[in-house]
């Protein structure tokens, strides 16, 4: 019965990401339809095939064609639209360029060529997508146009205005805008074998770009959201642990009477055989048959791997897919296997008489499955993808110190992995661009993002200092270590997987939304604790009468 409980819930999260979040390529509003549905244009909703992959990596407001002109790839004409993005962020087109060089279409091309920063237009510029990057503050208006280099085919014309000095494309929106024309000769494939999915937007080491103020930023905002996830998580945690205690003695109390009714068997000891004592018949129940993989260690780490798909808008039943399925189930094995084996090696060598044995959480799947979700209902490329769903549990049990030092084994051990795959993935990178359609190429430089985006990603889930989490056993311990160790876990995170802040007038789309929903968490447990404490002290003031009937 619970195996098949476990299994419908895993279905039910396998199939969550996929209904809860939209395409992170789709349209999304709002847009100031006024301009572009008359004038012999017409509003609409084009297809994958119709999408350059560079023009996924960011969300538009709307598209637009000519409503008299014939459209499709068999019409013998080139299919021609515009898409437009209404109060854009800066950092998207720079992140637009930046993946149309990642994809090779501009080898030797500049991605803008006409910018005005404030001083007046300046044409036949050459501005890369590092370039674009290293500016202090947004300019007026940008405009570019360029085809593939690798294909000799298409073309990319993109525009940037600001919206008081500039409009683009001659309507008088507010805010920033960009519009983005398409001019398509053939389908672009994004579902093949040799296509890169998305875990190919992954930033290499290059393109970091850190200055005095970003870095001021990344140290401040580390240090001021481990602050305000600390304490607050503390207070939520009081909370859950409250009603965990009273699910875990309902539990208890319904498996004793389940035992109770059940016939016993018991069996004599061989005559000369002493006895085994309490801790060591518990440690050898409990170790063994488990400290190999067992089928539904593989099954959990199976449905991970389909659940941490779903970061890819065209994950399906397609090549591509089957590819992006078996990168996520390895880069998921280095993690749950890998490194639980290292740690339980080095603490066996501590605690000989507390064998550790390898299990997989399945309540870490709601965790895959929120990453996941979050991930696509905020627009972050590459995504999130929650690494550490297996556990190493012990036959005996150990200290808070011990404890401590799993947690940090574990950790330390996933930022090492993850650092090192950042590298390689860094140079394997370029590389894709130069053998475009080999699958072999793709599946390496996406490998090592996987285990980059896992290592990274999940420091901030697995340190919160929540009951069912690991760091609640190392805030448990010391709180000064737990801090040491979230602020250098969220210090990665924002590095590695965000738009890094060029100065404290400008702070990248991606960067606030995630300190945002860091702070909202705060938010959320304080609330949380304060609406228990009101209820409870209200209970204990009236409590229920209680009648007895003689």
């Amino acid at each position: 019965m619970l195996r098949t409980m476990r299994l419908l819930i895993a279905g039910a999260l396998i199939a969550f990401p996929l209904f809860a979040a939209s395409p992170a390529y789709a349209a999304s509003g709002p847009c100031d339809a006024e301009g572009f549905a008359n004038s012999g244009y017409e509003l609409f909703t084009p297809q994958t095939e119709f999408v350059p992959p560079a023009l996924r990596v960011a969300n538009w407001s709307c598209a637009y064609r000519l409503s008299d002109r014939p459209f499709g790839f068999d019409t013998g004409v080139a299919v021609e639209y515009s898409l437009f993005y209404q109060n854009v962020q800066w950092d998207t087109l720079v992140q637009i360029v930046r993946a149309f060089e990642d994809q090779n279409w501009l080898q030797d091309e500049p991605g803008v060529t006409s910018i005005d920063l404030g001083s007046g237009m300046k044409n036949s510029v050459r501005y890369s997508s590092a370039d674009l990057a290293s500016l202090k503050s947004a300019p007026l208006f940008a405009s570019g146009r360029f085809g593939n280099s690798s294909t000799h085919h298409d073309i990319i014309s993109l525009s940037y205005a600001d919206g008081d000095s500039y409009h683009s494309n001659g309507n008088d929106v507010e805010g920033p805008s960009l519009v983005v024309t398409v001019y398509a000769t053939s389908a672009y494939s994004d579902t093949g074998l040799a296509d890169p999915s998305i875990l190919s937007t992954l930033k290499t080491i290059g393109s970091v770009q850190l200055t005095p103020a970003g870095a001021g930023i990344l140290g401040g905002a580390a240090v001021m959201l481990t602050l305000v996830i600390g304490y607050p998580g503390t207070l939520l945690n009081s909370v859950i642990g409250q009603y965990w205690d009273k699910a875990r003695d309902r539990i208890k109390k319904a498996k004793a009477r389940r035992q109770s009714r059940a016939p016993r068997k018991t069996t004599e000891p061989i005559p000369g055989t002493p006895k085994a004592t309490e801790p060591e018949a518990v440690s050898s129940k409990k170790s063994a048959g488990k400290s190999a993989i067992g089928w539904t260690f593989i099954l959990g780490l199976v449905i991970s791997a389909v659940i941490s798909g779903f970061v890819d808008p065209s994950f399906g039943i397609n090549a591509m897919s089957a590819r992006v399925l078996l990168t996520a189930f390895l880069s998921l094995m280095v993690f749950n296997v890998t490194a639980w084996i290292l740690v339980r090696k080095l603490m066996l060598k501590r605690h000989p008489e507390s064998p550790g044995v390898i299990k997989f959480r399945w309540g870490s799947l709601v965790l895959v499955a929120l990453a996941v979700v979050i991930a696509r209902l905020l627009q972050f490329n590459p995504g999130v993808i929650f690494g550490l769903v297996a556990g190493l549990t012990f036959a005996i049990g150990l200290s808070k110190a011990a404890d401590a030092t799993v947690v940090i084994l574990s950790s330390g051990f996933g930022l090492g992995v993850a650092v090192i795959a950042w590298v390689a993935y860094s140079l394997l990178s370029p590389l894709i661009g130069a053998v475009p359609g080999n699958a072999l190429a793709v599946f390496a430089s996406e490998f090592f993002s996987a285990v980059t985006i896992e290592g990274i990603a999940s420091l901030p889930l697995a340190l919160l200092p929540l009951l069912a989490l690991d760091g609640h056993k190392l805030f448990s311990y010391k709180k000064w270590l737990w801090a040491l160790c979230y602020a250098i876990g969220l210090l990665a995170f924002l590095l590695v997987l965000l738009t890094i802040p060029k100065s404290w007038t400008q702070i990248p789309g991606d960067f606030a939304r995630w300190v945002i929903l860091f702070a909202a968490f705060g938010i959320f447990a304080i609330v949380a604790w304060a609406l228990h404490a009101i209820l409870s002290k209200r209970k204990s003031r009236h409590p229920q009468n209680v009648t007895s009937s003689s």
